[in-house]
């Protein structure tokens, strides 16, 4: 390239930063040939060959690097190499590198100093130890894109400045706003005032705009940080074995069959009449009977009339007629004493009645068990618990129902048991949001850093992921979103390294148990360092990086900086543990015992007091006996 001033001048400057394999042809004046001690009138003209100084930095003015003379159709200097790769040696040059702490590729660790009683002291050493240049380097950096980059500098001979920008905890990467301007890391990259961006940055085309990228050294799965319900559901384990149909199935079962029961029992007795109704075997027995007694009566009759005609026969006719008077004297005076006479007596007939049951009293005693509908619904209720009958009942149709009803308790008794032993024997369930359909049709907001990133899953194929950028947020602050994620209505987008920092950072065990990072990973980020835009660095750099990659050093680093909370990661809880927590629902199904009974002996005493003891046919001093309306 042709020498000209007026590309050196200090709006141009950034020019030479990027393109340093550059050689400047410059004309000088004449020269005569000199050979030995005489002149000759030949002249020939000679060339500058300069080239830019890299790597040392341009300050204010420039000044080319002068490489060698072309003269005589020659060069000065033999062999000399023109075009050589200068990143190779950038001889202790310093590179100002711009950081932003974040997991895992930077960590910041402030330095401790001994404490002073005088404050003014403690800021008049501090200001004199640290200038404002190097203040800020007071801060020690480590992590894996740090150790990264501190391989590279021993590689290509140069020292390390690292710096924040002054809005790093409000900006951090930096921002794109309306106005066409930039803030943050991005900012500082753009200008060209750091030569290195380490901040964990991704390799893609909105962050390609702003500087030129490594190539990637990483690749991190990045997901978000959920909400997690613990169904902790302990109190209600002895419903859970069956759901709600099968509990509406059994419970209607119950009052079904308690009815067929009740139905059954009626039936018969109606068919029957009572107890002793139709008995073939007591019918016959009955027939014999009557035909026997009516022969004796037979015989006896004869036997009477025979001793009678003896007896008139012999006796005297006046002994008769006294003992006729004298007993028909007797009748008279019988019929006269007793209040019903032989006609009355004639048509009085037997009527069937049945005693009321009053409330104060016992109601009567029924001749089956199934009899009455409360005795259906306790005995099948009991049957269903698998609890022998009192007795077996006396119908025979009775009899056959109450044997295929066991059958089918003994059927669901077993298939309760089963599935109260998995319950007991398994962990508690957890409620947590996997993938992203769930998340997406879940009505939990969800939360990223930078306009980027709800970008990316707006502009996604997939319904879900445009679903989640639809409802997708700004979240400056890790920490509050953390907070807000264990409120349970917030999900937090990030690498999966920095949100098992967070959920490790949390003070409690209850905070820490709610935090749940979600399995599937929204995508598998590249993760890149960040070089000035044009940066002759490239190259080189990425040479050292596919270097570092390939020999595993760089799994070694990442290791290294997740080592404190990698044992953090969610473990599955142990199955087959049952504790007394589990056992929850007994206590819970003893107090709901308790109350119900306090409940019915409160309704009891206020039915006695407001409803039996107010009956006017009532009397505290006779309990047992059927009352009937006092006639005054």
């Amino acid at each position: 390239m042709l020498h000209n001033y007026r590309l050196f001048v200090p709006q141009l400057h950034y020019i030479w930063k990027r393109i340093v394999n550059v050689v400047f042809i410059r004309r000088l004046r004449k020269r005569k040939f000199r050979i030995g001690r005489n002149e000759t009138g030949n002249t020939t003209v000679v060339y500058e060959l300069s080239t830019v100084p890299f790597p040392i930095p341009i300050k204010g003015i420039f000044f080319s690097k002068i490489i060698d003379f072309w003269q005589g159709e020659k060069f000065r200097t033999i062999n000399s190499t023109f075009f050589y790769d200068k990143t190779n040696d950038l001889g202790s040059q310093q590179m100002r590198v711009v950081v932003l702490e974040h997991t895992p590729a930077v960590f910041k660790a402030v330095p401790s100093f001994e404490p002073i009683s005088n404050t003014h002291q403690i800021e008049a050493n501090f200001s004199n130890r640290f200038p404002t240049q190097t203040r800020a380097a007071a801060n020690f950096y480590y992590g894996l894109e740090v150790e990264l980059l501190k391989a590279i500098s021993k590689a290509m001979h140069f020292q390390m400045d690292f710096y924040e920008t002054a809005d790093a905890e409000v900006e951090r990467w930096g921002t794109l706003r309306d106005n066409e301007t930039l803030t943050g890391l991005l900012k500082e990259m753009h200008e060209g005032r750091a030569d290195f961006a380490l901040a964990d940055l991704h390799h893609t085309e909105y962050n390609l705009g702003f500087m030129d990228l490594s190539i990637p050294y990483n690749t991190e799965c990045l997901t978000f940080l959920t909400p997690e319900a613990l169904s902790d559901n302990s109190w209600k384990t002895l419903i859970l074995p069956f759901n709600g149909e099968m509990w509406a199935g059994v419970l209607l079962s119950l009052f079904s069959v308690g009815f067929v029961f009740y139905a059954f029992s009626h039936t018969l007795d109606y068919i029957h009449q009572h107890e002793k109704g139709y008995r073939p075997e007591y019918d016959l027995y009955q027939r014999h009977h009557k035909q026997k007694k009516r022969k004796l009566r037979l015989r006896k009759a004869m036997r009477c009339n025979r001793w009678l005609a003896v007896c008139k026969w012999k006796l005297a006719p006046r002994f008769i007629r006294n003992w006729r008077k004298k007993c028909a004297t007797s009748k008279k005076e019988t019929i006269a004493s007793s209040h019903y006479n032989d006609k009355k007596l004639k048509n009085l007939r037997m009527i069937p009645f049945k005693r009321k049951p009053e409330p104060w009293h016992d109601p009567l005693q029924a001749s089956d068990i199934f009899d009455t509908f409360s005795g259906c619904i306790i005995y099948t209720y009991s049957m269903l618990l698998l609890v022998s009958l009192p007795r077996i009942p006396n119908g025979w149709p009775l009899r056959v129902l109450t044997g295929w009803y066991w059958i089918y308790c003994v059927l669901v008794v077993v298939a309760y048991r089963a599935s109260f032993t998995a319950i007991l024997a398994n962990p508690i369930a957890r409620l947590t949001i996997d993938t992203l359909q769930d998340l997406a049709e879940s009505p939990v907001r969800c939360g990223a850093w930078g306009e980027q990133n709800r970008l990316f899953f707006q502009m996604a194929q997939d319904p879900h992921s445009q679903a989640i950028g639809a409802k997708m947020e700004h979240a400056p602050d890790p920490n509050l979103a953390a907070e807000k994620v264990g409120d349970g209505m917030y999900a937090y987008y990030e690498n999966i390294y920095l949100l098992r920092q967070l959920r490790s950072t949390r003070k409690s065990e209850k905070a820490r148990q709610t935090l749940h990072i979600m399995q599937q990973c929204a995508v598998h980020m590249p993760i890149s360092i960040g070089l000035e835009k044009n940066s002759p660095f490239k190259n080189q750099v990425d040479r050292y990086v596919r270097a570092l990659v390939e020999g595993g050093l760089t799994g070694k680093w990442l290791s290294d900086a997740i080592e404190r909370f990698q044992s953090n990661i969610e473990q599955p809880p142990q199955e087959a543990i049952i504790d007394l927590k589990k056992m929850y629902a007994g206590i819970v199904a003893l107090c709901f015992g308790y109350v119900i009974g306090l409940l019915a002996f409160i309704a009891e005493k206020l039915y006695w007091r407001y409803f039996v003891e107010t009956n006017p046919a009532f009397d505290k001093y006779v309990h047992g006996i059927a009352f009937h309306k006092r006639v005054i």
